[in-house]
């Protein structure tokens, strides 16, 4: 899916769900093609333009974004998808994980 955000300036393709994995999986995985774990706040911005735009996520599932949490290094955020809300989760748990990366042109 190909969104255009304000919040970062650029085309953003955000990819389906790739499975469940904790954080550190996650983050520490090699994506082809310039693809990439989203910030936190991409996240969302890219969530809330989809969803501003009419689309709906079926999936309802909770995401992890790049994004540690800065009060415990052992958790991260994550937005929960079925209404675009965030919080900070145990790294080790397992969500899924959606990739974003820039479209040119």
């Amino acid at each position: 899916m190909k969104i255009e955000t304000d919040y970062v300036g650029v085309s953003l393709e955000l990819s389906r769900p790739i499975g469940a994995r904790s954080w550190n999986e996650a983050i520490s995985a090699s994506y082809p093609n310039g693809w990439r774990m989203p910030t936190r706040a991409e996240l969302v911005a890219v969530f809330d333009e989809a969803t501003d735009s009419g689309y709906v996520f079926n999936d309802m599932s909770v995401v992890w974004s790049a994004s540690s949490y800065v009060p415990d290094p052992t958790y991260a955020w994550v937005v929960y998808f079925d209404g675009g809300d965030s919080g900070a989760n145990n790294k080790s748990i397992c969500y899924a994980v959606r990739l974003i990366r820039e479209v040119k042109g």
